[in-house]
């Protein structure tokens, strides 16, 4: 009786590592020619001048959506100073296909989960230790609704949207820039949009290119979508 017990607990212990290992390669990815990995979903180039990081945590969940959201940080490593836009991003996916930043308004027009991504950012605590000696500054490319937020969302003084002042827990509009300065040692955390390609994104590989007045060259990151 204790061999037949003990038989059957190999055999338990033997189906559970089995399925372990496929829940680990539904989730694996070919990593060659992507960038350096700091967890599952965040990506970073880094060079003399600038640190660039792509985070796809958010991103997985938004396959059905016309946007979708790439967490980034930037920092200015080596420049006096660094100026960018929502210009100086541009996606590039497998097939050469370029995407630009999406506008505020649009995203507020046709996007609904603003509030929920800023609930899956996670570069903050992974960039904490990294960045330690740096000053973090605001940067708010991208709009969000929540409590408590300004009555409206304004680009470069344009009036996109007014609210009657947000009543207790009901949503408000932050204000979004158009330009973020980054002196040397200065670095930011942000959202920014791009239009969900045709070709979907889950295990979709991507570059993210970035370019500034400051900058010799483009820099960029290349990265996968998982969900």
């Amino acid at each position: 009786m204790h061999r037949k017990l003990s038989t059957l607990a190999v055999i338990l212990a033997l189906v559970g590592a089995s399925s372990c290992v496929t829940r680990q390669r539904s989730t694996a990815v070919d990593a060659s020619g992507l960038d350096y990995k700091l967890s599952t979903f965040a990506f970073m180039e880094e060079g003399d001048l600038v640190t660039f990081i792509v985070d796809t945590r958010a991103s997985g969940i938004h396959k059905n959506d016309p946007y979708f959201p790439l967490e980034i940080s930037v920092a200015n490593r080596g420049l006096k100073n660094l100026t960018l836009t929502r210009e100086s991003f541009i996606l590039i996916d497998e097939d050469g296909n370029r995407y630009h930043v999406a506008n505020p308004r649009d995203l507020l027009q046709s996007y609904d989960h603003l509030d929920v991504d800023q609930r899956l950012a996670e570069l903050e605590g992974i960039v904490f230790s990294r960045f330690a000696n740096y000053s973090r500054y605001p940067a708010v490319f991208s709009p969000t609704r929540m409590t408590g937020g300004s009555e409206i969302t304004t680009v470069d003084g344009e009036i996109l949207k007014t609210t009657t002042p947000p009543r207790q827990n009901q949503p408000g509009l932050t204000t979004v820039q158009d330009r973020v300065s980054l002196p040397r040692w200065g670095y930011f955390i942000d959202f920014i949009y791009f239009p969900t390609p045709s070709a979907g994104l889950e295990g979709k590989r991507f570059e993210l290119h970035m370019e500034a007045p400051e900058l010799p060259h483009t820099i960029f990151v290349k990265f996968v979508v998982l969900s």
